[in-house]
């Protein structure tokens, strides 16, 4: 049997402003903390002893995620998360708004976020762009942790919540256990998990819900400690607990959760640097578990958790034991017997087994056979996607024929316009001259009637001269004279016709 306590603290490096976050990357065994103002992150090997830190433009840091080693995921204090490349922080990009929470998960290539209406979303890491998708979970999450092989949602409701706890990556698939707190953990909103149970609380408060689990069975134990807690870190035997006053403590996780006795931690040490804690991260890189520190006044130190084996107990004295005699021929034959029905049900076991190893062998011929048929699968999607970018390139260019088209007959338009507006104009000009020529119309008909009404006259004028000519005629030429001038006056008459 082993005991685990605390070793002292070493500075690690200083960020120059306080620690708001921190996140690990178990893959690559990178460590990344954050602070907020101004936003600086710092991402080191978990065996280094020194690091530098990186601005980030542009943002107010609150949170961190590393989804590889050379991506990033923050959210900052607007609830914007951001992909940052770590080899260029300047190219920042926006991935989704409206997150209160954002949970790292120790594997990298995702990551959990919750919105501020309690819906989750996954997001992930693909060819270099991180995607974002809803989760369906039902409830409203209040908070969670993501680990490598389980994920804990906390859910609004009845008393303080219900803890659901989800085997692997994929919540959607429905949790494996659930338990309900108790009331006075209403307004705890910091989960921390690992393999076997996880701790809910609140920082600034003094009060600490452990949840054990045994397969579908989980419960939940309130407990209050001696002091305000400013963070907690958990690893599979242990649950470490820095408070604002600057101390560190381990505590067993049984003893933690059992329901009677002290709740006494099994070691305690100093915090130490400059500045109180204020984040905790716990990492194990094969089978060393070391505890992370971030303080308010910008520096990172590293605590190393040691096993200590205990000291064995003394052997029992034993009572000498009494002279037999040898056993007898019956006992011997029976003892024979019994040990050729051992091992002829031994004999039946190896068949057994080896049967068993001959299905397993046909499972595994079947499994490379699906994981041919997914092969295939997947060149047959890549393919697919090819044909698609090839469509996608097509369509750009039909747009940008119809753009082409689309800019021409807006030319054409605008020549008809001009057209339009030409003829408009000279449709006024023959208005205008239809308008003189009816006005020299009705001028030439006035001057017509003027005429007529003038020939009229001169009508009237020559009948009353040739009746008076007539009667002077009559008076003084003969009638052969008359006559003749007749005939003149109709000849005149004629030629005026």
């Amino acid at each position: 049997m082993s005991i685990s306590h605390l070793d002292s603290p070493r500075k690690i490096l200083d960020l120059g402003a306080g620690i708001a976050a921190c996140a690990w990357l178990g893959g690559p065994g990178l460590v990344a903390f954050l602070t907020s103002r101004p936003a600086r992150i710092a991402v080191t090997p978990v065996a280094a002893t020194s690091g530098d830190a990186i601005d980030l433009p542009r943002i107010t840091a609150q949170e961190v995620a590393l989804l590889s080693k050379d991506v990033a995921l923050v959210r900052d204090k607007e609830g914007t998360v951001w992909s940052v490349p770590l080899a260029d922080p300047y190219r920042v990009r926006e991935i989704v708004r409206d997150m209160r929470m954002l949970l790292a998960r120790p594997s990298g290539e995702g990551a959990l976020a919750i919105s501020d209406e309690g819906k989750l979303l996954a997001l992930s890491l693909g060819r270099g762009e991180v995607g974002a998708r809803p989760v369906e979970v039902p409830g409203r999450m209040r908070a969670g942790d993501a680990g490598d092989g389980v994920t804990y949602l906390l859910a609004e409701g009845e008393g303080g919540g219900q803890l659901r706890v989800y085997p692997g990556t994929a919540p959607e698939r429905g949790p494996s256990a659930r338990v309900t707190l108790p009331a006075e953990a209403a307004d705890f909103d910091q989960v921390r998990g690992g393999r076997v149970y996880c701790v809910v609380y609140k920082r600034g408060g003094a009060g600490l819900c452990v949840v054990m689990r045994d397969g579908a069975r989980a419960e939940a134990l309130l407990v209050t400690l001696d002091a305000p807690i400013a963070d907690v870190a958990v690893t599979d035997t242990s649950v470490i607990v820095a408070f604002t006053g600057g101390k560190l403590a381990l505590y067993d996780a049984a003893s933690l959760a059992a329901p009677e006795g002290p709740k006494a931690p099994v070691s305690t040490t100093a915090a130490g640097g400059k500045g109180r804690p204020r984040v905790l991260l716990a990492t194990t890189t094969k089978g060393a578990t070391s505890i992370w520190i971030g303080t308010a006044e910008g520096e990172v130190m590293r605590a190393a958790v040691v096993e200590v084996a205990a000291a064995p107990e003394p052997p029992a004295a034993e009572p000498a034991a009494p002279v037999v005699e040898g056993p007898s021929k019956e006992e011997v034959d029976t003892l024979r017997k019994e040990i050729a029905s051992l091992r002829s049900a031994l004999e039946g076991k190896a068949r057994e087994l080896e049967t068993v190893r001959g299905e397993l062998d046909v499972k595994a011929r079947e499994l490379e056979h699906a994981r041919g048929e997914l092969d295939e699968k997947a060149r047959d999607l890549a393919t697919g996607r090819a044909e698609l970018d090839g469509k996608a390139r097509e369509l750009a260019v039909v747009r940008g024929e119809l753009d082409e088209k689309t800019r021409d007959l807006a030319t054409g338009r605008a020549e008809l316009g001009g057209k339009i507006r030409e003829l408009t104009a000279e449709n006024h000009a023959l208005d205008g001259k239809v308008r003189e020529l009816q006005n020299e119309n009705r001028e030439l008909t006035n001057a017509k009637s003027d005429l007529a009404r003038a020939l009229e006259e001169l009508r009237e004028e020559r009948a009353k001269f040739e009746h008076s000519l007539g009667k002077r005629i009559d008076g003084v030429l003969p009638e052969r004279a008359r006559s003749g001038i007749d005939f003149v006056v109709s000849l005149v008459e004629n030629r005026r016709r």
